[in-house]
Formats: structure tokens, sequence, C-alpha cells
């Protein structure tokens, strides 16, 4: 189209729709379906009708993000991170509403996806696998689009996970306990949240993997599950350290780090068995510049949400972007010193 400008017509033709609905859509006029607007969008920058039209003002779009309501570190670093790519990207017209769920049901989880949709363009969810969760995601990505947080849900039809592989996580725990513990290897505790959680599942495998390929020294001899409970994890933990004082590491994937470090630190085991886990919280870091953690695999919160929020305008054209696995990084001692 060298000569002239690009109308309306132009992108109505490229995007295989009416005049008039490219008219809504740039013109923010509404009454056009999500996955319409992000093509007449796609079109409109790929034809340049506007130089400037990522910073036009269009209709607001509103993203529902569904996570367990529960004192968690994690979960508020990657809340505060949502807040801040909100703020970051506020010219693109976007809004961010936190949803909570308080029980691991499915019935209830399966509301909160129901309410999300009636008042939001897309979902993120952080939630178990289970088939009820699964159906009413796939009802909910025929009209709007769906990613998923932290675990990941396949099956679902969602548009992207946002997140680190578990499976590399594992993988990465499992190298550096056999490094940790040398050559004579040893007997682990492995701690797992709800197997449901696919991204707990995921670590689990990768760290028993690794062992089995290339430390077989090194041998998980007791799997607890935590139950997402902390007093559990400390009761569990003490009695099978009493009982097997041979057991030399201990890989936690979910809740009650410092819990293990309080059993660790009750038994004088604090600085002669191995223990890692997830999740540079603070706690975290004072066990690690005491020696009592030995190495902690750090997600991205902040950068997930970013990512998250990148991929959902990305979804309707406002932005663009192709990346969403995140990395996450390593810790040890020497690196929280101070």
């Amino acid at each position: 189209m060298a000569g002239r400008k690009t109308t309306y017509a132009d992108v109505a033709v490229a995007a295989g729709v009416s005049v008039g609905t490219v008219d809504r859509v740039i013109n923010a006029r509404g009454s056009v379906q999500p996955e319409t607007e992000a093509l007449v969008m796609h079109w409109a920058r790929e034809l340049r009708l506007d130089r400037a039209l990522h910073q036009r003002p269009t209709r607001i779009l509103r993203l529902g993000v569904l996570l367990l309501n529960r004192s968690d570190p994690f979960l508020e670093a990657l809340v505060g991170g949502l807040q801040k790519a909100v703020l970051d990207y506020r010219y693109l017209n976007l809004q961010v509403r936190v949803f909570e769920y308080g029980k691991l049901d499915a019935r209830h989880i399966v509301e909160k996806i129901t309410m999300v949709e009636q008042t939001c363009d897309g979902i993120a969810i952080n939630a178990f696998d289970d088939p009820a969760i699964r159906l009413r995601l796939s009802e909910f990505t025929r009209l709007k689009p769906v990613f998923t947080l932290v675990s990941d849900l396949p099956d679902t039809n969602r548009i992207a996970y946002i997140g680190a592989s578990g499976q590399i996580e594992g993988r990465v725990a499992g190298e550096l306990m056999a490094r940790f513990l040398g050559s004579a290897g040893g007997q682990i505790i492995l701690i797992s949240g709800p197997g449901s959680f696919l991204g707990h599942g995921s670590r689990e495998f990768g760290f028993r993997s690794v062992l089995m390929e290339r430390f077989p020294s090194c041998t998980v001899s007791a799997s607890l599950q935590s139950f997402e409970d902390k007093r559990i994890i400390r009761r569990q933990v003490g009695l099978m350290l009493k009982q097997h004082p041979e057991i030399s590491g201990v890989y936690n994937t979910s809740v009650g780090s410092e819990e293990v470090g309080d059993v660790l630190r009750d038994l004088g085991r604090e600085h002669s068995t191995v223990f890692i886990t997830h999740e540079l919280t603070e706690k975290n870091r004072r066990m690690l510049q005491v020696g009592i953690l030995d190495a902690v695999i750090d997600q991205d919160p902040v950068g997930e949400a970013r990512m998250l929020v990148q991929s959902f305008l990305s979804f309707y054209g406002r932005l663009e972007t192709e990346r969403t696995e995140t990395g996450f990084r390593i810790y040890i001692r020497e690196s929280c010193s101070s």
C-alpha cells in the first residue's frame, strides 16, 4: 500500500470483517467478540493504520486472576507484580482483578471461575488438577482466554502456562542435593505438596529422575505429603528423623520450610543434614544465612506477573510477546550473606 494511507476498508479486507466492525474496535464502541477484536487490532498494526495506535484509548480489558487464599510470600509477591505491571501498561487500558478461593474443593473453584467469566475478559488460574475444573476452563476458552499460573492444567485449551518448569526445578534440586551429599550419597526425605497440583508432582518427578539417572548412591527413602499443613510437616519430619538417624538430606517442594528448619535445629542436625527448598522468602533467606538451608530454588513471581499481563495483552492484539516460560534462580549461603 505504498503511496497511500491505510483505510478501515483495508483492515476489514485483511481481517475478513466488515468496515463497521473495524470502526467499533478502533474507536472502542464495543459489541465485538474478543477474538475478533484481537484479529482487527493485529491487522491494524500490520497495515500501520495508525503509527500511534497502541496509544489510542480502547475499551478496558479486565484480567481475572484466581489464586488460593492463604498467607504465602510467593503469592503476595505475585499480586504485587501484577499491580506494578498494570501501572506499567496503564496506557493500554488494562485492569487486573484478583479473586481467591478458600478451600481445595473443585465445586467451589468452578463457581469462582464462573464469577470471573461474568466480569472479566480472561482468566489466569493457579489451581489443582480436577476433571470438573478442567471442563469448566475448557468451556471458558470458547469465549475468552485462559492462562495457567505456577502449576499447569493441561487439556484445557489454555493459551499458555506462565511460570517456570517444575520438572527442571526438580532436576536442579536433585543435582544440588547429590553434589552437597558428595560421592558417598545418602538417604533423603522428600516433602511434596498435594499431588493434584501438577507443579509439585513435576518437581518430585524431576528430582527423582536425576537421582536415578546420575546419582544412584542418593536415594529417596521417605516421601511425605504436606497437605499444605505446616503442623503436619513439623510432626512427620521430626518423627522420621528420630526413627532414621541415617537420613542425610531433606528436599521440600511445598510449604513449611521454617518448620523443617526448626526440627533440624531442635535435633542438632541443622549443619549435618542437607536441606533444599523453593522460594526465597525472608525466613528462608535467614535460614540460608545461618547455614540451616543449603540452597533455595527461587521462581520470579514479579517476572511471572509481568509475563502474564504481556501475554494477556498480546492475545487481544495490544502488545506483542511470544515468551511465556520464565526462569528461576539458585541461592546459596554466599549469595545471601547480607
